[in-house]
């Protein structure tokens, strides 16, 4: 018996059901990024920090000493790189999640702020106990625009929708939907 064009399209959504699933939970199993941000002369700059996810927004708690947090005060603009933990299979097929967005700085009196550091103290420990008070310090909360999810080898999504969290995937000839800013 042959399947009905809504058997199709049902098994499609179901699909892309699970793959949005398995992207979200990647995505907060990762407790940091890898930061792309640009250096004063223009140039990229990698670096790294802690991440954690709060209704569906991604924050960093960076210090004024590290330059990528300089980097974002003169130009918000940053992409992140999630990584899936190596293990025994190929480099070149670990999962992964990357973001374009701009930070957002969350000042200390906002409620906000005190929520999500809540958060980052569960998260990460009493080391927070020691960073929250240091005035060089701030709360950024990503906005993200754009993304991709690679799920492995032929398996890559472009991230959608306003959360940046319903994946399309991206087959041979597709071009990637870009977001306005």
């Amino acid at each position: 018996m042959a399947k009905s064009p809504d058997s199709d399209a049902e098994s499609g959504l179901n699909e892309t059901a699970e793959i949005r699933r398995e992207y979200l939970a990647l995505r907060a199993a990762i407790d940091g990024a890898m930061l792309s941000t640009l250096a004063e002369d223009g140039s990229p700059e990698a670096s790294y920090a802690p991440l954690l996810w709060h209704d569906g927004a991604a924050f960093l708690f960076l210090s004024d000493l590290a330059s990528h947090t300089r980097n974002l005060q003169r130009n918000p603009a940053l992409g992140l790189l999630l990584l899936e933990p190596a293990s025994g299979s190929s480099p070149f097929a670990r999962r992964r999640i990357t973001l374009q967005g701009r930070a957002e700085r969350i000042e200390r009196d906002a409620a906000l702020h005190a929520r999500v550091l809540d958060e980052f103290r569960l998260r990460f420990g009493k080391v927070m106990d020691l960073l929250e008070p240091l005035p060089d310090f701030h709360l950024f909360r990503v906005a993200l625009l754009r993304g991709r999810y690679i799920r492995g080898f032929g398996q890559a999504y472009e991230l959608t929708g306003a959360g940046v969290d319903e994946p399309r995937h991206l087959g041979p000839g597709s071009q990637p939907v870009r977001r306005s800013s």
